[in-house]
């Protein structure tokens, strides 16, 4: 029997949450021995990505556990979900948790379960599971975690000018997420059978400002009639989640054409792999766009569907790094200039440096330093 103290990562939401730290479970698997790494699973899928991520360092010793879904999400899943409430999931976990030295997690919610369950021994870590500006990246509920793993020095400087937290609380890491595309090297895949120069299309789920309810037709219906592009659709993997609940129409084959290709939630939808070959980001409020620009600067375009008063809005401030549509008329016009105007491709690049805190040293691998001196701090 195990008598090692455990420090657990919780992959308790959809597969887009998980990149962020499973590397960071496996760096910190092999940078000792005091510990167990214990990796909680709600889902099939999850538990396949992360062996899947575990293959690459074959040297590591790390148990990855699945945990049974409840009665209701297994046999009367009515509103198709992709993963069960998380909330449930923690219930289910308590045993495994309540002991634990540490709770890795990239959910907002799991400081408030682990004070409902009464887990009072973990320090529990919050890591970003995004690189954004909405005011959800800086929701005061991230204020009430031990401790908060951030990609860069714009996400500490704003915790701290917003008060969500003390400067102590915080430690920039980098983007542990990157380091999968250093480990696992991605060709350019032949979706298409020509040349034309690839727009990736990620809308987000969230109703209130997503593109694609009041626009989407109009994009479709643009590229396919379109003689000099390509389309990726690769929206938010929680728009299929919450598809019952925010009445998105998802049928999408009558648009199938050569050059259209549609992804509603594979692993590619959130490993970078559309981010990877796309010539053109075209997207509303989804924090990938960061991802997108660190990787190569490129051109992106924005929808304004929701009809936002964007201008010196802090919430919005990824706005600036290209052009955005107010009226879908303007669409065609602004990814024309897009592709010949590099002007914005400076403000990518001064913003890369403050989003992301990126070295020699593999950011999952700092992560896995930080958590292990702070816990050890806390001994």
């Amino acid at each position: 029997m195990n008598t090692k103290p455990t420090i657990v990562f919780l992959y308790f939401n959809g597969i887009h949450h998980l990149f962020h730290t499973a590397m960071t479970a496996m760096e910190l698997a092999r940078l000792q021995s005091r510990y167990q790494i214990l990796l909680l699973s709600s889902t099939p899928q999850n538990t396949s990505l992360l062996e899947r991520i575990r293959s690459i360092y074959p040297e590591v010793n790390c148990q990855i556990i699945t945990l049974p879904p409840p009665f209701r999400f297994k046999y009367l899943n009515f509103k198709k979900k992709n993963y069960p409430r998380p909330k449930t999931m923690m219930n289910k976990a308590v045993c495994l948790l309540k002991n634990a030295r540490a709770i890795i997690s990239t959910s907002h919610e799991t400081s408030k379960h682990c004070k409902r369950l009464n887990l009072k021994t973990p320090v529990v870590f919050y890591q970003y599971h995004g690189c954004g500006d909405r005011k959800y990246s800086f929701s005061p509920t991230i204020g009430s975690f031990d401790h908060i793993l951030v990609p860069g020095n714009y996400y500490r400087e704003r915790l701290l000018a917003e008060k969500i937290t003390a400067a102590e609380n915080i430690s920039v890491v980098g983007y542990p997420k990157f380091d999968y595309l250093d480990k696992v090297k991605f060709s350019r895949e032949n979706l298409f059978p020509n040349n034309r120069p690839i727009v990736l299309y990620t809308p987000h789920w969230d109703p209130r400002l997503n593109s694609f309810k009041t626009w989407g037709k109009q994009v479709f219906d643009y590229f396919a009639e379109s003689k000099v592009y390509n389309l990726i659709f690769a929206p938010h993997i929680q728009m299929k989640h919450w598809k019952v609940k925010h009445g998105y129409d998802l049928n999408l084959e009558k648009y199938k054409a050569p050059n259209i290709f549609i992804d509603l939630g594979s692993i590619s939808c959130v490993d970078m792999s559309y981010l990877n070959i796309a010539d053109v980001y075209l997207g509303d409020v989804s924090s990938q766009v960061y991802e997108f620009v660190a990787l190569r600067r490129r051109p992106v375009v924005f929808l304004n569907a929701h009809h936002v008063n964007w201008r010196d809005n802090p919430d919005y401030y990824f706005w600036e790094m290209g052009p955005v549509v107010e009226k879908f008329d303007e669409f065609e016009e602004k990814l024309r200039s897009a592709l010949q105007d590099k002007s914005f491709f400076k403000i990518q690049e001064q913003r890369i440096g403050k989003y992301f805190a990126l070295s020699d040293i593999p950011s999952s691998l700092k992560a896995a330093q930080f958590i292990l001196a702070r816990i050890e701090s806390n001994a």
